[in-house]
């Protein structure tokens, strides 16, 4: 199966999860500007050009399984829109639809990450800004000290190139229209946190009403990061769609 991470983030953060799921092959992309990927996120081609990219990893690697986390799938969405027959089965936790429900004052965060960026560069003070809540995205880990300082020690290392190109700002301007999802053929998992913010539950409402073959899970105790968070919790519930 193919892994796609949140934004911020790389395919490193899997293993967990990738420990207690023995009997598959796992295929983690680092997605461009993130972890060993030298490319950096770039507006150009939008979602559209990295599902294009996701499509060609899929036939390569003979692969039909897909599982992201956030901002992942938003990319996995697209894929299962563009390469419909390619994709059998997707994951999708804290799931995110372009043009949908957005998580309130992250439009906010970027803004002040942006600034942030443009006076000081990348740093451990990028890290600081983008893990602080509200918004509650890294809320979840609060209590899970050793998975936040996993979370943390990837996201230092982020390169933040897409602030100072505008990739993210057009990235986030895309759009995936409800007659989009309704041709999605995959059979859909929304793994969604049962203390994650009510956007991504929302979201989960809407793919379970408008794609064929959708049904809703909610992780007990987790927030916006339930693969993270509880790796033993969702292991069962990944291999048993899958």
């Amino acid at each position: 199966m193919l892994w796609l991470h949140g934004y911020t983030m790389d395919s490193s953060l899997w293993q967990p999860l990738w420990e207690l799921l023995p009997d598959w092959r796992h295929v983690g992309v680092d997605l461009p500007g993130h972890g060993a990927t030298s490319r950096p996120l770039s507006a150009e081609g939008g979602f559209a050009g990295l599902a294009s990219e996701l499509a060609d990893v899929l036939r390569s690697r003979n692969i039909s399984r897909v599982v992201a986390l956030s901002f992942g799938t938003t990319a996995a969405l697209q894929l299962a829109i563009d390469h419909p027959d390619l994709v059998s089965r997707l994951v999708l936790a804290a799931p995110t639809v372009a043009g949908g429900a957005g998580a309130p004052r992250v439009a906010e965060r970027y803004r002040d990450l942006r600034r942030l960026f443009a006076t000081f560069g990348p740093g451990r003070h990028m890290t600081d800004l983008w893990m602080q809540s509200p918004p509650d995205i890294f809320r979840g880990t609060e209590s899970r000290p050793l998975v936040r300082e996993r979370i943390r020690t990837v996201v230092d290392r982020h390169r933040w190139t897409e602030l100072a190109n505008g990739a993210m700002r057009q990235l986030n301007q895309h759009l995936q229209s409800t007659a989009a999802l309704a041709g999605i053929p995959a059979s859909v998992l929304c793994v969604v946190g049962e203390q994650d913010m009510p956007a991504f539950g929302d979201n989960a409402g809407t793919l379970r009403r408008t794609v064929p073959d959708c049904r809703v899970t909610t992780v007990p105790g987790t927030g916006h990061l339930p693969l993270l968070e509880s790796p033993e919790v969702v292991a069962p519930e990944i291999g048993a769609h899958l």
